[in-house]
C-alpha cells in the first residue's frame, strides 16, 4: 500500500486537476451560476462584444491555471518541507 502512490506516479495516474465534484455542492452552484450568466451575456452581445468575450474568457483561463499551477507547486513543496522536518533526527517529536 505504501509504495502505491509512487506506483500511480510513475504510471501517470494521478491526475488532481480532474477531480470531480457534485453539482449539489458549493462549487457545483457557483460553476452551473456562472454558465447562465455566461449564455445571458452572449444573448445580449453584438459579434464585436463576443469576439471581446471570448478573448477575456481565455485571458481568465490562463490566469487561473497559472495560478493553480503555481498553487499546488508550491503546495508540494511545503508538504515536503513538512515532510523532511518530521525525518531529521535532531528533531524532537515528543508529546509534552
Amino acid at each position: 500500500m505504501k509504495h502505491k502512490i509512487l506506483e500511480d506516479f510513475f504510471y501517470g495516474n494521478i491526475h488532481p486537476n480532474e477531480e470531480s465534484f457534485q453539482r449539489s455542492a458549493e462549487y457545483g452552484k457557483a460553476a452551473e451560476c456562472l454558465v447562465n450568466e455566461e449564455a445571458q451575456l452572449r444573448a445580449m452581445l453584438s459579434q464585436k462584444g463576443m469576439d471581446s468575450l471570448e478573448r477575456l474568457i481565455s485571458a481568465q483561463i490562463t490566469v487561473t491555471a497559472l495560478t493553480s499551477e503555481g498553487y499546488y507547486i508550491d503546495g508540494l513543496k511545503t508538504g515536503f518541507r513538512l515532510a523532511l522536518a518530521l525525518l531529521d533526527d535532531e528533531t524532537d517529536f515528543s508529546v509534552p
